[in-house]
């Protein structure tokens, strides 16, 4: 039987996304994302197990309701998974600390039965009456887990079915999920409240999603200009591309795959919703900037994707100054509106072919609605 490891201390609303769209967002950080750095702290009664009260005899153990495979849904992502629970029936003597280490191995080796595992026991045994630093809200079993295993806070997602188990990591600015809680206040750090722990891990893969994809976009390029100055300080070559990138499609990929292995880093210029629509019609864009955006973010031969709303890339271009711009199609370069800018800078232009047969409009002609 799997052992677990415990520690007995010593002294927001928002509607579930639909499912098509959370499956899409699991598979993107499935492939694209490193979440070995984000940990999630569990309460244990009531979020992973049930609680007849007072819990101390292994054989009353059982899980609650699809907690298992919502810890292995985190466990197969690599994110580290530790659980603070506070048990004040140890000091009152109604659980011993044998009968304690029990009931956490067998919630240790059920969750093993069903492919899901949780890491080290952080355990509280006093009251309130004892006055220790360690009984959740206050944050004596966090700063433990920080110690013990280099938890990031702001990488750091708590859930528990109780406020307090919550508010023990708020003001070190850990998010909260409550999990099938009928509380009525919520803390401030509750950045959703979850029906299961499956539920939660989910919300926890999304909020890693959006995260990623917001640490490469930018909604201007005043806003991407620090990250350039860094990039060209580490010497790094710089690529440019820009458009609408409405419906992505192979063309799309194969074209930026092959932008980026001409240099070091890559910048997209994506048109703004207004832009599109001056350029393509009222019609378009069907997906807004921000989930193009979201999109592109992800693709893993893109390192920043910044947002221009003039009709042309040029101002952009000043701004940047890559030392590559890379086009698509047929175009000749002399004719490019670009041209004269990326000459002036002594810059080059590169024309890649098209993949035949792509075309976002095409796409969207085949199914009525260009």
């Amino acid at each position: 039987m799997p052992e677990s490891k415990t520690a007995v201390g010593a002294s927001c609303d928002r509607s579930p996304p639909c499912a098509e769209w959370r499956q899409a967002i699991i598979g993107f950080v499935a492939v694209m994302i490193s979440t070995s750095s984000y940990t999630v702290i569990l309460d244990r009664d009531k979020t992973i197990n049930e609680d007849p009260g007072y819990l101390n005899d292994p054989a009353k153990v059982s899980l609650m309701p699809r907690a298992a495979e919502g810890i292995r849904l985190l466990n197969s992502f690599g994110i580290a998974i530790f659980v603070a629970t506070n048990q004040s029936g140890v000091s009152r003597g109604l659980i011993s600390e044998p009968q304690l280490l029990a009931v956490n191995d067998r919630i240790s080796a059920l969750l093993a039965a069903e492919g899901a595992k949780v890491g080290e026991f952080f355990v509280c045994p006093h009251g309130d009456a004892d006055a220790c630093d360690c009984r959740k809200p206050k944050p004596g079993l966090i700063e433990q887990i920080i110690t013990r295993h280099g938890a990031v806070p702001a990488r750091t997602f708590l859930v528990g079915d109780r406020a307090r188990d919550l508010e023990c990591g708020a003001a070190m600015g850990m998010r909260g999920i409550l999990v099938g809680s009928e509380e009525t206040v919520v803390p401030e750090n509750c950045v959703y409240r979850a029906s299961d722990l499956h539920d939660a891990a989910s919300f926890i893969l999304e909020v890693i999603f959006e995260e990623h994809a917001a640490s490469h976009f930018y909604e201007n390029r005043d806003k991407f200009l620090p990250e350039l100055e860094r990039v060209r300080a580490a010497g790094k070559k710089v690529v440019f591309t820009n458009g609408c990138f409405d419906l992505l499609h192979s063309g799309h990929v194969q074209l930026l795959a092959q932008a980026r292995a001409l240099g070091d880093y890559l910048v997209l210029g994506l048109n703004s919703d207004r832009s599109v629509s001056a350029l393509k019609g009222p019609a378009r864009p069907v997906n807004s900037e921000r989930d193009r955006a979201r999109i592109l973010a992800q693709l893993p031969y893109i390192d920043a994707v910044v947002v221009f709303d003039e009709d042309t890339p040029i101002e952009l271009m000043k701004a940047i100054q890559p030392d590559i711009q890379v086009k698509g199609g047929d175009y000749v370069k002399e004719k490019l509106p670009e041209y004269e800018v990326m000459r002036a800078m002594g810059k080059e232009i590169v024309i890649l072919p098209f993949r035949k047969g792509y075309s976002t409009t095409s796409i969207l002609q085949r199914g009525g609605k260009a």
